[in-house]
């Protein structure tokens, strides 16, 4: 199961208008990973965290369908963007320490110092897979 460790946000300014997020982190591999190069789906959603961190529920539908609910602890963080989700292989590496940036507006904020978290969230092609069936109304009696 691939693991991430080491993960470090930084953003700033980079003009008048524009602000950037970059997430630093190390994705290690399993050697069952590396030796079937598996497909991963990496996400990383960066959210402005308001009182406590609040609690996330991620759910993957395969690699490339997922979705997150959150269940706000005080105000409800806000979301802010996706600084990535892309795919990715290990290529024969049991570990990859990767940056990935983006550039963004931040937008209109609060006075004074906001806090932010990014989830580096890394899903193999090989997961459950869910789907509802049609709904049958039906008198069995």
């Amino acid at each position: 199961m691939a693991s991430v460790s080491d993960v470090e946000l930084r953003m700033g300014r980079v003009s008048n208008t524009l602000e950037f997020a970059e997430v630093r982190f190390t994705i290690h591999f399993s050697p069952q990973e590396v030796n079937h190069n598996l497909l991963f789906g990496l996400y990383i959603p960066l959210f402005e965290v308001d009182n406590a961190l609040d609690s996330y529920h991620w759910e993957p539908n395969g690699f490339f369908r997922v979705g997150v609910n959150w269940r706000a602890f005080g105000d409800l963080d806000d979301f802010i963007t996706w600084v990535t989700a892309e795919t990715i292989r290990p290529n024969g590496n049991s570990t990859l320490m990767l940056t990935r940036r983006k550039e963004f507006d931040v937008g209109n904020q609060e006075a004074g110092n906001e806090e932010y978290k990014a989830m580096v969230w890394v899903v193999p092609e090989i997961v459950e897979g869910k789907a509802w069936s049609n709904t049958l109304k039906i008198n069995l009696g």
